[in-house]
């Protein structure tokens, strides 16, 4: 068999091209999401779409970075979860894919779903607990944790505890303190500082989706808005903002998603990719992610 390749650049056939292979298992499966993030750039679009005589056998969704001038998957650098998409039978086609983009390419984030994609240079891992295990936090704290961070994370918890805090549930103007609590905490790394970003989270929370957004009220002062969607019983922590000066807090945040994705029947907590400083303590799960470059020098 001899793979031909076809480069599409209109934006109707590459969603349809989209929702005809996407697996839909996951957010950044669709299409709409990554639409959100691409409408704000209206980068140039290369779906490579692989053909078996005349038959559609898979596709490598890309978009052209203009800035950092190569090709990325669509959506852009916020993406998760990418692959190579290919019916079934034609996994062993995926290493074509690749070598059929033109031009530097940066491919990152991408899942180990084939043994091509697992020989590939690790990025990072994205980090997640399975809740079927749990029935809430304290179980979490005495039966996941271990040694000093069991001892730190059980101190955490209860401190903050002490100071009773309301959890409100469904503010959506808290929307906004949580851009401006993340940007305190994180500073220059803050993904809210960037023109587009705001206004981007304020158009996702209008998609279908099972939304929540949950903030942390103390003494009569929100001091902390945590932003989650739930996905096929798949739990988002997507953003979050604090006040850092509050000792423990930070804490307290991470053990709350637990408990509000077992409260709306979650089967996973996904808690996003790097290490944070505490996720390979807490001892989560982790799955690596992939990266793929061509024709520059990668930055790793």
């Amino acid at each position: 068999m001899t793979l031909q390749f076809k480069h599409v650049s209109d934006i109707q056939e590459c969603e349809r091209l989209w929702n005809n292979f996407s697996p839909h298992r996951d957010i950044y499966d669709e299409w709409n999401w990554r639409h959100t993030y691409y409408k704000y750039f209206v980068s140039p679009l290369n779906f490579i779409v692989g053909y078996d005589a005349d038959r559609e056998i898979g596709i490598l969704p890309l978009q052209y970075d203009t800035q950092e001038e190569f090709w990325e998957f669509f959506g852009g650098p916020a993406m998760e979860s990418n692959a190579v998409w290919v019916k079934s039978g034609y996994e062993y086609c995926v290493p074509d894919f690749f070598k059929a983009a033109d031009g530097p390419v940066w491919l990152d984030y991408l899942i180990g779903d084939n043994d091509y994609v697992r020989s590939l240079h690790i990025d990072d891992y994205g980090y997640e607990l399975d809740l079927q295990k749990w029935v809430g936090a304290d179980d979490f704290i005495e039966n996941k944790l271990t040694g000093k961070t069991r001892k730190h994370v059980r101190a955490s918890w209860r401190e903050f505890n002490l100071f009773n805090p309301q959890i409100i549930h469904g503010n959506w103007d808290d929307l906004d303190v949580l851009f401006a609590l993340n940007e305190t905490v994180f500073g220059k790394e803050s993904s809210f500082l960037d023109k587009h970003e705001k206004q981007i989270y304020h158009d996702l929370i209008k998609l279908p989706y099972n939304w929540d957004i949950f903030s942390v009220v103390v003494e009569g002062r929100t001091v902390a808005v945590a932003l989650v969607l739930i996905f096929k019983e798949r739990y988002h922590f997507l953003a979050v903002g604090y006040d850092r000066t509050l000792k423990d807090l930070g804490v307290f945040i991470n053990l709350q998603n637990i408990e509000v994705a077992l409260r709306v029947g979650a089967k996973t907590v996904d808690f996003g990719y790097h290490d944070c400083g505490w996720k390979d303590r807490w001892n989560l799960q982790k799955k690596p992610y992939y990266q793929y470059w061509a024709g520059l020098v990668p930055d790793i």
